[in-house]
């Protein structure tokens, strides 16, 4: 959803060039991935509409928040 192209080839470039909390991994509402995994019990149970995504998380949740908790 929101990850601008990066032209830098150092990681340090990068890691002062981009806020890695302001990235946004998720795919796009009506991307061609939406809708079309292969349902595996137990892995994809909480899918949204006809399938799961084909991407981490499904469109419309909530990212998930790793580390610490302020």
């Amino acid at each position: 959803m929101n990850v601008p192209a990066l032209g830098a080839r150092d990681v340090s470039t990068l890691q002062s060039v981009c806020d890695a909390a302001a990235l946004d991994f998720r795919l796009r509402p009506g991307s061609a991935a939406v809708d079309h995994g292969m349902v595996l019990s137990t892995v994809t149970d909480g899918f949204t509409g006809s399938a799961p995504d084909l991407g981490a998380l499904e469109v419309g949740s909530t990212a998930p928040h790793y580390g610490p908790r302020r």
